[in-house]
């Protein structure tokens, strides 16, 4: 049996860990630069909001009925996030990070998993104080289903198997795991409606009808396992570090500072699963709602030298910006892409490496300690910028609770502002 473990509303949950006085009460998280709403409380969706809705749009009636609005804290969900994975690794031996909110979990020779579910669900809850839900089913598709019928269950946790026949005819074919809208659409029209009706219908028919995504989805739901656990994923092609400014940028010094953050950011990720990138891609793009003049560019280059040093990268980037900058307009949004990724067993390497290489990369792993041990902005390169007046907006953002001394909650102190 394969169990999907999945935090309820992860983001407000965060949220609520050091504002119990928020628990049942109506609460948001917005996206990047305070745009739109990506996490609700279930009181906040009875309000009516929905996933996605932009900020001015239900400004007012967040107002009106007193909701509380919060800035994404992504420094605060991503250590809550691994603080939850390693609870749940304390109950299997494999298990397959699948984003920052779910987890698939393989429950070998085990006689009672709904049992070892509640446990889990307990365990998470009382150490973390996020809820989650629990899923069990014999393929990860099932298990996706079962999580999601769960999630309305007040124990938390269902387990759903192939030979359920009741529940498979009340879900309909749109909520199955890996299904959108065309495919939908295409299954309506030959009378497909449910998950049982999937798992009926003629195999040649279904290839036809969406490939073999299809087909895997309907041998899935018959309980044949065709989608294994990835207990280590694979190594990307491409990496791609980019976000919109807090506000319009025009100065080229600023710029260079945002190219700057994301080259690094963005090595920082491919030097964390050993890769190596053969191309760098910079652009840099306005505002297409605004009325002001619209200009976008990119520039691309490949690396002689394949390359993890993200002072290197740096350096490329700025000059890229440069070629591609113009005056007169004002940016919205820049980004760094490191192409043809490549594990670094694969890389050849030359024959005359310079020594300086070697020096320039203790250099690096010296700084990525220090990262390590007092936090990601305890040290950075003086390209980064100090004050960064470009950075995204997020004027609603809780503290770092857990991850900044500066910012830990203090026993005592009244944190509610009731």
């Amino acid at each position: 049996m394969i169990a999907l473990a999945d935090c309820n509303n992860f983001y407000v949950s965060c949220e609520r860990v050091f504002k119990p006085w928020l628990n049942e009460k109506p609460v948001i998280v917005l996206s990047n630069n305070d745009g739109c709403a990506i996490a609700r409380s279930n009181e906040a969706k009875r309000l009516g909001i929905k996933m996605g809705a932009p900020y001015y749009q239900v400004k007012e009636l967040c107002q009106k009925n007193r909701v509380s609005v919060f800035s994404s804290n992504y420094e605060l969900y991503g250590d809550m996030s691994k603080r939850v994975v390693s609870i749940l690794m304390r109950f299997t031996s494999e298990a397959e990070i699948y984003s920052i909110d779910e987890s698939f979990l393989k429950l070998d020779q085990i006689h009672n998993p709904i049992k070892v579910a509640r446990k889990m669900r307990e365990t998470v809850l009382k150490w973390t104080g996020i809820p989650i839900s629990v899923g069990i089913g014999p393929t990860k598709t099932l298990a996706k289903m079962a999580n999601r019928m769960a999630k309305k269950k007040d124990s938390g946790c269902l387990a759903v198997r192939e030979s359920e026949k009741s529940l498979l005819g009340s879900v309909k074919v749109r909520e199955v795991w890996g299904i959108g809208r065309r495919i939908e659409e295409k299954l309506k029209r030959i009378g497909i409606l449910t998950a049982l009706d999937l798992i009926n219908a003629p195999a040649p028919i279904i290839r036809k009808v969406g490939g073999v995504h299809l087909e895997r989805t309907q041998k899935e739901l018959q309980g044949r396992q065709c989608i294994s656990i990835e207990q280590i994923p694979e190594p990307k092609k491409n990496v791609c570090c980019s976000r919109s400014f807090g506000r319009a940028v025009t100065d080229l010094e600023e710029l260079e500072e945002a190219v700057a953050n994301h080259a690094v950011r963005a090595t920082q990720k491919i030097r964390k699963e050993e890769s190596l990138t053969y191309g760098l891609q910079v652009f840099i793009m306005t505002n297409g709602f605004s009325k002001d003049p619209q200009y976008s560019n990119s520039k691309t280059i490949g690396f002689d030298e394949p390359s993890d040093d993200p002072i290197r990268i740096l350096s490329t980037a700025k000059e890229l910006l440069r070629s591609i900058y113009r005056k007169g307009y004002s940016y919205k949004k820049a980004g760094v892409l490191l192409l043809n990724l490549r594990t670094r067993d694969q890389d050849q390497g030359l024959l005359f490496r310079d020594h300086y290489d070697e020096k320039r990369n203790r250099f690096v792993k010296a700084l990525e300690s220090i990262k390590n041990t007092y936090g990601t902005s305890s040290t950075f390169l003086a390209a980064q910028g100090i004050d960064r007046p470009w950075d995204m907006k997020r004027q609603r953002r809780s503290p770092r609770y857990t991850t900044d001394w500066n910012e830990i909650p203090v026993i005592g102190s009244s944190l509610d502002p009731s």
